[in-house]
Order: structure tokens, then sequence, then C-alpha cells
């Protein structure tokens, strides 16, 4: 009995002494926090990335703005990115030197970046810069600081109530799976020896195995709550982070340079409110001066014969007078019965009366009064009238000739097409002739346009422009609307007829406003003007307008801007998708 409670002693004192070198292993992890720091082994696990952006240095004149990113790669680099301040046009070919301390260091241009070799980026730290900059005619001299952040000891993805009562920077917060799973063995293990020993030592094992389970329990779940912690292993790791583009809390857009060439995104200082004249937007058509072009039409039914040459194809030059087609008209038999008839009645009288005359004329004055004579001729011209207005209909064929110089715009026949009276067979257009008409639904809209008397502009839908006059209005509504007449000014692009267009009609109202292009303003989500103010080198931020239109080109804004500010102008709609 003695021998077994001495065996069951010198196990107690062996579980105590494994228990005890467990605590010191555990408290050592604690202290050393290998599980945290930077420049050791975890295992070739990368660090995951939690920032959006890397950082920067960025600085600005009145000619240039300037962003450098520094970069690991190639054993340390710092990549500079160099625009023009007002219009954020990317600048090449300019010298650009880096002065550091006592270092001085020449940038080498690729493809518009200018790239230092700069180790130093690796080592956190903070860096005041100064760049040489001669572009041109124009040079300067930017200072700007770069701060390279060292390594945080824990950075926490999400916090919970251990982050409360386990210290991000103690290593018990970073315990790895194995240490929960060793306590767990432990307990099961003095559990097992108080089930199977002696009474006197039951309750100090099972006292024991309590305590360890509960302390696995606690383990594993310090384990768990701080598992989606990350540290980056050295400075290097919080370099090259991918840069999106990204709407900040404030509402401001983050855009970076790089992703700015790739947009486009080009800006224009807004100048000072200036008095310009309101124009409106109407929408119109492009239509053929009336005195200037003609169609052709079918006096009578029929088919459609062509020439000897063949139809005129569309889109040729035709001279007034040549020769279309050929109508053969289209004559019932009663019908040509009745008019074959006729004619020969008319002839017959025409003939009598021809004769007469002829008889009556040498008599005049003593055996045939004059009256009898002038009362003879106009019977026998009603007779020729009468015979020649039936002539055309038994024809053989009638010519189809062009009323006009210009070009045949439509060819609506075919070599025997039956058509009807006054079917439309060719329209003649001449292109160098062309008017614009355009429907205004306000009367007042158009007596305003009428009294500008100024010159308007007409848009195509892919983006050409022409000038127009006024010519007049129509007194008759047309789908509620007045219409209007523009004549086309000058030499300009190619239009075509009945093609849709918007005219930007000048009326006599003025108003101050910043005048900017069209493509500035945008639509809000919640349907506002909005532009987007270039307020830093990557940071945007929106602002609601009131604005008036000013021309095709331009839009005058009224309120909500002040002069001085850089307007994006190319990649605002773009800006504005950001999410």
């Amino acid at each position: 009995m003695m021998k077994r409670i001495d065996l069951l002693k010198h196990r107690l004192r062996a579980i105590t002494a494994l228990a005890a070198v467990l605590f010191v292993a555990v408290i050592a992890f604690s202290a050393s926090g290998a599980y945290a720091h930077g420049g050791e082994d975890h295992g070739g696990e990368e660090a995951a990335v939690t920032s959006a952006s890397g950082p920067r240095v960025d600085a600005h004149s009145t000619d240039f703005e300037l962003v450098g990113i520094p970069s690991g790669r190639d054993g340390g680099v710092l990549n500079v990115y160099l625009n023009d301040y007002a219009t954020n046009k990317s600048i090449a070919g300019a010298t650009i030197e880096l002065i550091r301390g006592g270092e001085t260091i020449s940038a080498v241009e690729a493809n518009g970046i200018y790239r230092f070799k700069a180790p130093w980026v690796t080592t956190p730290g903070h860096y005041d810069l100064t760049f040489s900059i001669a572009a041109g005619e124009k040079a300067d001299l930017l200072i700007g600081r770069l701060d390279i952040p060292a390594a945080p000891p824990a950075a926490a993805a999400h916090e919970s109530i251990w982050d409360h009562i386990v210290p991000h920077d103690s290593g018990l917060a970073n315990l790895p799976i194995w240490v929960p799973a060793v306590t767990v063995a432990l307990a099961l293990l003095l559990a097992s020896l108080a089930l199977k020993g002696p009474s006197a030592f039951r309750a100090v094992f099972l006292t024991a195995a309590f305590m360890s389970g509960i302390s696995s329990v606690a383990l594993a779940a310090v384990v768990l709550a701080n598992g989606a912690r990350v540290f980056p292993e050295s400075s290097v790791a919080l370099l090259d982070l991918p840069d999106t583009s990204r709407r900040l809390e404030d509402g401001a857009v983050f855009v970076p340079k790089p992703t700015q060439r790739l947009l486009g995104v080009a800006t224009v200082k807004a100048a000072k409110a200036e008095t310009v004249q309101k124009t409106v937007r109407l929408i119109g058509q492009v239509i053929p001066d009336p005195n200037r072009s003609g169609v052709v039409q079918s006096l009578l039914a029929g088919r459609i014969e062509p020439p000897e040459n063949g139809f005129p194809l569309i889109g040729s030059t035709i001279k007034k007078g040549d020769l279309l087609g050929y109508l053969v008209p289209r004559v019932e038999l009663v019908d040509q019965s009745d008019i074959t008839q006729t004619q020969g009645d008319l002839d017959k009288q025409i003939a009598l009366l021809e004769a007469k005359l002829k008889r009556i004329e040498p008599l005049s004055g003593a055996a045939v009064p004059a009256s009898q004579i002038a009362d003879t001729k106009i019977e026998l011209d009603i007779l020729l009238k009468r015979r020649a207005a039936i002539k055309p209909v038994l024809k053989e064929r009638e010519e189809l000739r062009s009323p006009a110089d210009g070009i045949l715009a439509q060819s609506n026949v075919a070599a025997g097409q039956v058509v009807e009276a006054q079917t439309l067979l060719f329209q003649i257009v001449d292109p160098k002739n062309l008017w614009v008409e355009a429907l205004a639904f306000d009367a007042a809209t158009a007596a305003g346009i009428e009294q500008s008397g100024a010159q308007a502009l007409a848009q195509t839908a892919d983006g050409r422009k022409v000038a127009v006059s006024f010519a007049g209005r129509s007194p008759a509504l047309r789908q509620q609307a007045v219409p209007l007449r523009f004549r086309i000014e000058g030499e300009g692009p190619a239009l075509n007829v009945g093609e849709p267009v918007t005219v930007h009609a000048p009326i006599n109202e003025s108003v101050s406003a910043i005048t900017l292009p069209r493509a500035s303003v945008v639509r809000s989500g919640n349907g506002q003007s909005v532009v987007w103010a270039h307020v830093e080198a990557e940071r945007f931020e929106q602002r609601v307008i009131k604005t008036a239109p000013v021309d095709a080109e331009r839009l005058g804004v009224t309120g909500g801007l002040e002069a001085g500010t850089r307007v994006v102008t190319r990649g605002a709609e773009l800006i504005n998708q950001v999410r």
C-alpha cells in the first residue's frame, strides 16, 4: 500500500512539473512576442493588407503638382508623378532632382513616371524631401514630407471582449492553436488519474483537471478572438499596397495618380464670373432649302419605265431638266374609248373652224364683220385647249424630268412599278443649301430668339456643329409648338436631310456666371447638378451648383462654385461613379 501511495505521489509531482513547464513556456512566448513581431519566420505566411493605399508624399505650386509613391521593389524606389497644377496634364521630359539631407538624386523617366533610387524608403521614419523641377521654361522647388510608418506590433482586424481582457501587445493575444490543445490533453490526463487513483488524491486530481479545462477554454477563446489579427513582417509590407479609387467617409473620392492618368482626368481653374447671354435648347432637324430643291411626282396613275441609260443612282449629280424616267399613264378601256371619241369630235370641230376661219379672214371688213372673225378665233382656241388637255392621257409615255440642280436624295422607282397619282418618285437636294427647322414649345422662348437675332449653333448627335442664323417663325402651331427656321451659314460639316439636331439659340436675356465645359457638370444620385473639385493631388470633392445654359459647349454656373477652384472637365462622370 505504501509503495502505491509513493508511486502516486511520484506521478503527482511529475504532473505538477509538467504543468509548471507548460506555464513557463506560455509566459516565455507571451514575453517574447514571437507571434507578432516582424523580421521572424511565421511559417511562410504572408501578412494580409488592411490598408487601401500606401504612404506617399505630395507637393504643389502654381505650376506643378507632384505625388511620390514609395515602392519596396528593386531595393527601394520612389516613383514620382508630375502634373500641371491647373490642368492636371501629365508633364513629360522634365528634369527632376531629389534632395534629402546632403544627398541629391536624379530621376530616370520611363513612361511619364520619374523614378528615384531610394533604398531608405524601406526604413521607418520621417523624411523631408525637396524636389528641384525644370520643365521647359518653368522651374520650381517643391518641398514635401514622406512618412514611412513602422510595422505595428498588432493590428486588430476587429474588436471583441477579449480586446479588453488581453492587451494587443501581449503574447497571450497571439497564442498558437497548440497551446489550448495541450491544456485540453492535460485536463483529460488529470481526470483519468482522478478516476483511477486512490480516493485520497481524487479531489486533488479533479481540482487540477477542472482548472486545466477552464484554462484550455479561455486560451482557445483568446486564440479564436485574435486569429484575424495580422501584422506586417516589416515596413516593406506597408509599401506597394494596392491603390484603389474609393469614396471616403466624408463623401470625397480618393483617386490615385496612376488611376487619374488611366482615366484621363483633366481640370481647369474656374475663372471669375462674367456676364453672358443665356441660351435655350431646341430639338430640330435638317430640311432642304425650298428654293434650291425639288421633287418629282406622278400626275396620273401609271407604270414607271426607265430611260435608255437606266434610272440615276442616289447621290448622283442632277441638272435641271435631266430625264429621270418615264410614266405610262393607266387608262381603262372604256375611258380610253370615250376619250378617243371625244378627241375625234374635237379634231372634227377644230378642222371645221380652221377652214371657216381660212375663208372669212380674207373677207374681213366689207363682207364679214371683224367681231365674227374674233369669235371664231376664240372658239377655235378653246377647242385646241380641250384637245391639249386630254392628249397626255392618250400619250404613250410621259417624261419625268428634274426640276432643279442638285444631288438625287430619293429614288422610289423601279422598272415596271405601278404608282398612283401624286406619288413621290424623286427628290433632288442641294447639299450646299440646307436649313434647320426646330420647335419651340414656349411662345416666350420663340419671341426671345426672334428678338435676339444672334447667331445660333446646331449640333448633331455625334457632336458635329454648324452655325445657323434665325430666318423666321411660323404663326401656326405644329404639335402645340412654334416652328422656327434657321439658315445654315458658311461652310460646315456634311449634313443629311432629316438628320436630328439640337439647336442652341441665344435669347435676349443675360446672366452673371462662371462658364465651364458642359462635360464638367454631372448628376448626383438625387438628381442635382454637381461638379467635382480637385482639392488635393488625389482627393476630389463634390460641389452642388446652379447652372444656366450658355451655348452648345459651355454652361454657366450661377451658384455653388468659387473662382479659382480646380474643376474636373474630363473624367467627371467616371469619378461620379466611384463608390
